[in-house]
């Protein structure tokens, strides 16, 4: 580019800079002046905004004052709303009782009027009225005269009539004179006539045994009276008696009457428990010659059948028996209990009175209506008590899925089982697997898959219910035997006592050992051995470690001495008569042989009281015997009686019995005869912890040297009643000044006393179900407060075996009770009825009313056996009966059984005689 160009070029360049840099500063003083028009603009406008806000602020205010105003106006608008309605209601009542007001006055007005009227017609009506008493008056006036000479007439012939009656007064007396002549002459026939009926007694009547006579048997049979002999017994006593005797019982007659008293007894068992709302069982077991026995009773609520038709009830215990058992577990006796319960149901169900009295008796029922059990306190009747309950649950989850399957369809019922046997042959592998099975493996399995479905059902229904429905299903309380507790008690007490030589070091102060004939030699070489420094060897120790002392080994060689079970052992009655002789008083030591309640005691007691002469009769032995030694057991008890220790804790048992063991035992068993409710004796036995607790607390208000012993009893025994034997009191009260440890030894004795005892009575603690339990809920659980029903049964045992020899037991439990008012009168009337209604055969039996009556005079008693011929109408088959009737009759054994089954088909025989 050429130079001249460029520098053209440059200086337009320049210029036209210039020009933009002109145009920038124009630029920018214009728009300095529009800033400032602009901030002008703003400030304007910023004090216009203060000025609106300033004015809305006003407007506000303003605004809220009228809002005020506004709220206060419509308040007293709804004031006056309200004011209004009120007056308007005001109104309408006023108005309302205006006119009822009125409407009154008007009815008042008219009744007015009425009466107006009608004491114008009252005075019209007087005015009448007195018209009439006056003319009455002038009548009445008259009618006094007339009946005046007429009274004078009936005066006269009155007079004429006396006189004549007079004489036929005295003509009368002289014939009563005669007649009563005449009947002091019949008075003294009809006494010989009555004497002479009275002189005999007939044991039959249309040749069935007497009500009478079959009550004479069973008595002379409990009494122990041999059945051979029976006949021979009321012959002689009604002949001592100066009475005839007609009719003859043979041995055959006698356990026949004692067998249908067995299954009469049944009958009205199962007649009861059919009836009953609830009721409780009890049982106990014992063994005899390696053979399990257990003895059962219920207690419920049945008739009281001495009121005139069953009108009240009373609160009774009946038996079941005894039965014996295969084994000694809680599985065998449930399965005793199933069956037992089992057989009463099917005899009544059976009977003519079960089908008389439109009853059905049913196991499920029977167990629902089972409320508790009253036992022992050992394991096993524990364990009895708690299958007794589950077998209960199963019997409501029955109960409850058996009335939900009848409420249910009958389609969804099939489909129901249709699914549950499914599952069951699912579970037996497949169809295949289940085809192969057994028939008697097939209705196995269904009739369990029933059951459980049944079950599960009921189940289902069970958790429906409400609480107190649940509670009063699943109710069952168990309750320990009263005089258990005393036992188990006395027991614990004892060994804490035996314990506390050695807690406390004194093993040198023990009571002496007492070891048996075997152990005694060896364990004296044990003692050598120890003297000389060797170490005894294990047998010497297990002879001494197996070897006792103290005051219940004491008791129970002294009871073996003096009262042996065993007849042939001991010394008996030349213990008897030798105290006799030197006391003065008979005394039988008590028997702890046979380890009875309270015998330790009982045992204690007399030694501490007739220690001395218990030392002389031994003293008396030992001079008078050929050899002049005492044998091994009569010098164990010389060495006991004469061991200060064995002396202490003697002492100590005697005095736990005077002061708790005795009392509680008489309130406990006092209780059981007034029939109260076990479970209602929970107070009570706390009472007697807290009366254990106070004595351990204080001693001295047993044994404190100041008590006056006449007053001491206040508070020392537990009922605060009078000593039960105020000489042993007061011989220990003697002897506690020479027992360096006595106080020590009586409180360990409580101490363990008190804790076993808490231990026993674990049934009664609070919240448990019998503290929980509602007044209504024990009543349906009431239970004896001691088990002794069952102790006594089984104590019979021994004597039925021995006498009766009976092999299963089945007349045993009729030797319990003596005769008592019955469901007699309706077996009777329910066979007869059986045998009216039986329809199968071509014969009935037509009821005489002669043979019901209950006084059949001699006169009758002639025409007896027609009176038989007369009662079976004369139809056809008649001859097949008799001929069936004599060939039954001439049979043996089971013949009355057949009989029966024959008439009426039912199985076993029923009976007029129930004993249980």
């Amino acid at each position: 580019m050429a130079p001249g160009t460029a520098r053209k070029w440059q200086a337009a360049v320049a210029h036209l800079r210039g020009q933009e840099v002109i145009a920038e500063k124009r630029a920018a003083f214009a728009s300095e002046t529009a800033t400032d028009d602009l901030w002008n603009s703003l400030q304007a406008a910023n004090s216009r905004i203060k000025e609106l806000e300033n004015l809305l602020a006003d407007r506000d205010t303003e605004c809220h004052r009228l809002k005020s105003e506004l709220d206060k106006a419509n308040q007293e608008l709804h004031m006056h709303k309200d004011s209004s309605a009120l007056w308007q209601e005001k109104h309408g009542k006023t108005y309302h009782e205006l006119r009822m007001q009125r409407q009154t006055s008007k009815r008042g007005q008219q009744k007015l009027t009425q009466l107006q009227n009608q004491v114008e017609i009252l005075k019209t009506a007087e005015k009448e009225t007195s018209k009439q008493l006056l003319r009455g008056s002038h009548e009445s006036h008259k009618a006094i005269a007339l009946l005046q000479k007429q009274n004078d007439t009936l005066h006269n012939e009155l007079s004429m009539a006396m006189a004549r009656w007079t004489l036929q007064l005295e003509k009368s007396h002289a014939k009563l004179a005669e007649s009563n002549s005449d009947l002091k002459t019949l008075c003294n026939k009809a006494s010989k006539l009555r004497k002479a009926v009275k002189h005999v007694h007939y044991l039959m009547q249309k040749g069935v045994f007497t009500e009478e006579t079959r009550n004479v048997v069973c008595l002379l049979v409990k009494a122990g009276c041999s059945q051979n002999l029976v006949g021979e017994v009321i012959s002689t006593v009604l002949k001592s008696a100066g009475i005839t005797g007609v009719g003859s019982i043979s041995r055959t007659s006698v356990s026949r009457i004692l067998h249908e008293g067995y299954f009469a007894a049944q009958i009205q068992l199962g007649y009861e428990m059919e009836k009953a709302e609830s009721m409780t069982f009890s049982a106990d077991g014992t063994g005899h010659h390696s053979i399990n026995y257990n003895s059962r009773h219920v207690h419920l609520i049945a008739e009281d059948y001495t009121s005139p038709e069953g009108s009240s009830k009373q609160r009774v215990t009946r038996t079941f028996g005894i039965q014996s058992s295969k084994d000694g577990s809680s599985e065998e006796a449930i399965a005793d209990w199933e069956s037992g319960l089992k057989k009463i149901i099917d005899l009544y169900n059976k009977s003519p009175l079960g089908k008389h009295s439109g009853g059905l008796l049913n196991f499920i029922n029977l167990l629902i209506k089972l409320a508790g059990m009253s036992t022992d306190h050992c394991s096993k009747e524990k364990k009895d008590a708690q299958l007794l309950e589950t077998l209960k649950a199963w019997a409501v989850d029955q109960h409850l899925g058996e009335e939900k399957m009848l409420e249910m369809p009958l389609e969804e019922v099939c489909d129901y089982f249709k699914k549950a046997e499914e599952e069951m042959i699912r579970k037996a592998g497949g169809v295949n697997k289940w085809n192969k099975l057994s028939d008697i493996k097939k209705a196995e399995r269904k009739a369990k898959m029933i059951e459980e479905a049944v079950a599960q059902l009921g189940k289902e229904e069970f958790d429906n219910l409400s609480d107190e429905e649940k509670h009063v299903f699943r109710l069952f309380i168990w309750a320990g035997c009263g005089c258990h507790k005393d036992l188990n008690t006395i027991q614990g007490g004892y060994l804490a006592m035996a314990a506390w030589w050695i807690e406390n070091e004194l093993e040198e102060e023990c009571p002496v050992l007492l070891a048996n004939r075997d152990n005694d030699p060896v364990v004296q070489e044990r003692d050598t051995a120890l003297e000389k420094g060797d170490t005894p060897t294990p047998a010497q120790d297990r002879a001494f470690h197996k070897s006792t002392r103290g005051a219940i080994k004491t008791a129970e060689i002294a009871g073996a001495i003096f009262n042996h079970k065993d007849s042939k052992r001991g010394h008996h009655d030349i213990f008897r008569y030798w105290w006799w002789e030197h006391v003065g008083v008979p005394f039988t030591f008590p028997d702890t042989s046979n380890n009875q309640f309270q015998s330790y005691c009982n045992a204690a007691a007399a030694l501490i009281l007739y220690g001395d002469e218990f030392k002389d009769f031994l003293e008396s032995l030992h001079i008078n015997k050929q050899n002049p030694t005492l044998n091994h057991m009569e010098s164990n008890l010389w060495k006991a009686l004469h061991c200060t220790s064995t002396v202490t804790e003697l002492a100590v048992l005697a005095i736990y019995a005077e002061a708790v063991s005795y009392p509680y035992m008489k309130a406990i068993r006092t209780s059981d005869a007034q029939k109260k409710n076990m479970l209602d004796l929970g107070p009570f036995h706390s009472c007697v912890y807290d009366h254990m607790q106070k004595i351990i607390a204080n001693p001295n208000i047993l044994i404190g040297k100041d008590l006056d012993l006449s007053e001491s009893y206040k508070t020392a025994t537990l009922d605060g009643e009078k000593w039960q034997n105020p000489a042993v009191i007061k011989k220990i009260f003697d002897l506690i000044p020479t027992l360096p440890h006595f106080c020590n030894l009586l409180i360990a004795f409580f101490k363990g006393a008190a804790q076993t005892w808490e231990h026993f009575t674990s049934e009664f603690a609070p919240g448990g179900l019998i503290d929980e339990a509602t007044a209504e809920e024990r009543e349906l659980a009431h239970m004896p407060a001691t088990n002794d029903e069952n102790e006594e049964q089984i104590a019979q045992l021994e004597l039925v075996f021995n006498k009766e020899k009976i092999p299963e037991l089945k007349g045993a439990p009729n030797l319990k009770q003596g005769p008592m008012p019955t469901k007699v009168a309706d077996i009777r009337k329910a066979l007869v009825d059986a045998i009216d209604l039986h329809t199968n055969g071509a014969w009935k039996l037509v009821q005489d009313e002669e043979s019901e009556s209950e006084n059949i005079n001699l006169s009758e008693e002639e025409g007896d056996e027609e009176d038989e011929e007369d009662g079976w109408e004369d139809i056809e088959g008649y001859e097949t009966l008799l001929h069936h009737f004599e060939c039954i009759r001439k049979t043996k054994g089971n013949g009355h059984n057949s009989f029966w089954n024959w008439i009426s088909g039912c199985a076993p025989p029923m009976s007029p005689r129930l004993l249980a």
